[in-house]
């Protein structure tokens, strides 16, 4: 197989927050970027799906109902296939004493809310490289197709 017909593989987001906004805004900025991206709303229903959607990286808020962002990421860093997975907090929280609960439960970076795309997108660079802009278009066809609400 050559290298030149190998497409180039689409870097692969979960994001889950109980925020419908904040999920539909983060979709569709990192749609246009060219990352496949899946926005969760019940962090129990993220917990199963992320092992099967196997995200590249992991967007988390921190407060959230039934199981906070420190449970979630502590639960996902017991197991082996999320040991190295990049997860970032999302969170209005900015105190020191958060910012050390989140990196002693193995959160890799923390992005304190209201944050700009442009923070968000250079994170998801310097963790996982650019999106792949061929995807987008194929993607917000194939989204058309069989509309969004898959997982809410």
């Amino acid at each position: 197989e050559k290298e030149s017909k190998t497409p180039k593989r689409v870097p692969r987001v979960v994001c889950v927050d109980d925020d419908l906004a904040i999920g539909k805004t983060v979709e569709s900025t990192l749609e246009a970027k060219g990352y496949e991206i899946k926005a969760i709303q019940d962090p129990l229903k993220a917990l199963t799906l992320v092992f099967e959607l196997q995200p590249d990286l992991i967007l988390c808020d921190l407060v959230m109902p039934k199981l906070d962002g420190y449970e979630f990421c502590g639960m996902l860093r017991q197991s082996k296939a999320f040991r190295q997975t990049p997860i970032i907090m999302l969170t209005g929280k900015d105190g020191f004493i958060d910012r050390v609960r989140a990196k002693m439960v193995g959160s890799t970076d923390y992005l304190t809310k209201p944050f700009g795309m442009n923070e968000l997108l250079m994170l998801l660079e310097l963790y996982i490289g650019p999106g792949n802009l061929e995807f987008c278009q194929e993607e917000s066809s194939l989204n058309q197709a069989i509309g969004r609400n898959g997982y809410r």
